[in-house]
């Protein structure tokens, strides 16, 4: 396992923590407190809720967090991250913003999803403008792993961020009705659903000890949401198996827990509007957010995903490997190989350019069809000569790839 880009990793640029007092940070008095208490609660008083417990409860106690911690990382990631901050899709309706914006990234506690988003573009913008002492939650400014990971995973929460013209319009961006009602209703929203429904179900349950006890189970729900959220910020910008090229960000192939946004990080950081978290194989195993958002879109609740094509994974892959390649060879060797490696990787991405046109006229075949403009015998000639064109693009496509492998194979096997 390594350490991301290494040799792209900007140098820190605070020694402790309360060197960010320096730079117009000061403590969210509000936030930090609800977040100690609620902390201290799971620790100590969620044990002791459970140990006295009426006969029984502990089992709706423990079905209620994990429900909880479910509802509230699904929301994340679907919702707030990849619909929201993102754009993934070009229509999200109501339905969406209802079920999974005033309910259930309110069971989250993570704050409004329009300041949530804001602060996720300004996160992702430090990709391009290279200005990381923007970044919210950075990984990069301190120069020990663990305040790094202290900072990103939770302390970063505890203070009030400068504001300035780049987050105002990052917020200001997101005004869709939903995301305003969401913003406006958001603390009553929070009280009734962390607090008064599993009291109130606790209640009926098991009398005034099963409200008690319940309502400890909704805050260690929300608490395992938000730290399952939290990860992406500081384990998946500190450790994983593969360099981002264009980010701090990595791959991390086991990190399940926050239902994909973990695995396949540094693609994210790379073209961030897809509304996959990953390419590949591996990208459809490990990334259950997919799976419901390909669910709402199979019901119409979305509509329009956004998705690298072809060309744009190849150019996303062959760049990334330049660039590990180039940071493990001497300059000599790199030098005498530079242009050749060059000129294979545009025949790659010329070939997945050529791959990718064929698949837009299978989509413009279907089009005719279904606006009765191509005749049905007609339409499955022409698509059967396509599916055969294609098959032969897609194995130039895999030949261009393979000849880039290899040629990066043999410039690192080669003797010194």
């Amino acid at each position: 396992m390594s350490q991301p880009g290494s040799q792209q990793r900007p140098a820190p640029i605070y020694s402790r923590f309360r060197d960010v007092f320096k730079e117009g940070f000061k403590i969210d008095w509000v936030t930090a407190s609800f977040l100690s208490i609620t902390h201290v609660l799971t620790l100590i008083a969620t044990p002791i809720a459970y140990i006295y417990a009426p006969e029984g409860l502990w089992r709706w106690m423990l079905a209620w967090t994990i429900l909880h911690a479910l509802i509230g990382s699904l929301a994340t990631t679907v919702y707030s991250h990849r619909l929201i901050a993102h754009g993934a899709a070009k229509m999200v309706s109501w339905p969406v913003h209802i079920l999974f914006g005033f309910i259930g990234q309110v069971m989250a506690v993570q704050g409004p999803v329009r300041r949530w988003a804001a602060m996720h573009i300004i996160h992702h913008g430090v990709d391009r403008n290279g200005q990381h002492h923007r970044d919210p939650y950075s990984a990069t400014w301190f120069p020990q792993a663990w305040r790094n990971f202290v900072w990103s995973h939770m302390l970063t929460y505890y203070f009030k961020h400068p504001e300035d013209d780049m987050i105002r319009r990052a917020y200001e961006s997101k005004n869709h009705p939903a995301l305003v009602w969401q913003e406006k209703l958001y603390i009553p929203l929070l009280v009734i659903l962390n607090f008064l429904l599993p009291m109130a179900l606790g209640l009926y349950l098991a009398g005034f000890v099963g409200m008690l006890c319940m309502m400890m189970a909704g805050i260690a729900g929300f608490v395992l949401a938000q730290h399952n959220t939290w990860t992406v910020n500081s384990v998946t910008h500190m450790w994983g198996f593969t360099s981002g090229a264009f980010s701090s960000a990595v791959n991390n192939y086991v990190w399940l827990g926050p239902l994909g946004e973990g695995n396949h990080h540094a693609d994210h950081h790379d073209f961030a509007r897809d509304y996959r978290n990953g390419f590949g194989v591996s990208g459809w195993l490990l990334d259950p957010t997919r799976y419901v958002i390909l669910g709402l879109r199979a019901v119409g609740l979305v509509k329009g995903l956004h998705r690298a094509n072809k060309r744009q994974e190849a150019e996303i892959l062959a760049r990334r490997k330049l660039i590990h390649a180039q940071s493990q060879t001497k300059k000599a060797r790199w030098q005498a190989w530079e242009d050749k490696l060059e000129a294979l990787k545009a025949e790659w991405l010329e070939a997945a350019q050529r791959f990718e046109q064929f698949r837009q006229r299978k989509v413009q075949l279907k089009v005719q069809l279904k606006t009765a403009s191509l005749p049905k015998i007609e339409f499955r000639k022409k698509l059967d000569l396509l599916k055969a064109e294609m098959e032969v693009a897609r194995r130039a496509m895999r030949a261009r790839r393979q000849a880039f492998l290899d040629a990066l194979f043999e410039m690192r096997a080669l003797p010194a």
